[in-house]
């Protein structure tokens, strides 16, 4: 999430070059069965290289529409990140209609799911890309991920494959590896936890580990306790900790 000395690690990370992989002949997304989780608001403690911060993730919906958005700022309470997705609930989890970025003081970047069409165009450059049923932005992934876990049970799938945009023009394919299960410290006590891994494809793409409660109906939630983002190449690291308590 940037900050004063850009490029950051949200900055490189999330808007990174050639980030996805092509499916094969151009074919849709894998489609889950999803469980979402209940609205909430949860705060976490942010590192970028060392430096602390804050952020917010809060989730609304009331079963046919949802609201996604996360904010996040330096200890000194400078904003850093606003991110927001918004859309329909389907059969197969999140739908999104449109997702916004804005970066400190800079402008709104935007990417519109155009369902009519088909495609999903952006606020700046020309690229268009499918709209795919299933496809998720930089942050509906996410929520997308913690729905599809919690409706398959246990044990959880070995790989989970998401079609991912960001608000620049850039798309393609995430597949999230599981890892073995670790117990996790958070300032909220110690939690097993699922670990998720996504190697990028180019080593300037988005490497994300993500650690999700083992139970989501257990006392910890549905939501990440723990949250890493690193682009290999430059080396810039982000991670969110959760910090509310369950």
């Amino acid at each position: 999430m940037p900050d004063a000395g850009l490029p950051m690690a949200a900055e490189a990370a999330i808007d990174t070059e050639a980030d996805g992989e092509a499916g094969p002949a151009g074919l849709p997304p894998p489609l889950y069965p999803t469980q979402l989780p209940p609205p909430t608001q949860l705060r976490y403690a942010l590192l970028h290289n060392g430096q602390a911060g804050d952020a917010w993730l809060t989730w609304q919906h009331d079963g046919q529409r949802y609201q996604l958005t996360l904010q996040a700022q330096t200890a000194a309470g400078v904003p850093l990140l606003q991110q927001a997705s918004a859309g329909l609930l389907e059969s197969h989890g999140l739908a999104p209609d449109r997702f916004t970025d804005r970066r400190r003081q800079g402008r709104t970047q935007a990417a519109n799911f155009r369902r009519d069409t088909g495609q999903i165009s952006y606020s700046g450059p020309p690229q268009q890309h499918p709209a795919w049923p299933g496809a998720q932005d930089r942050l509906s992934w996410l929520a997308q991920l913690v729905a599809v876990l919690a409706a398959t049970g246990s044990p959880p799938p070995e790989a989970v494959t998401l079609f991912v945009t960001d608000a620049r023009g850039q798309a393609g394919l995430w597949q999230l590896q599981r890892q073995p299960d670790e117990l996790l410290s958070t300032p909220g006590g110690a939690w097993p936890a699922q670990r998720w891994l996504r190697e990028p494809p180019r080593p300037e793409g988005l490497r994300i580990e993500v650690w999700l409660p083992a139970d989501p109906a257990g006392p910890a939630g549905a939501w990440p306790l723990r949250l890493r983002l690193l682009v290999p190449r430059s080396g810039h690291q982000l991670e969110l900790l959760r910090a509310t308590p369950p």
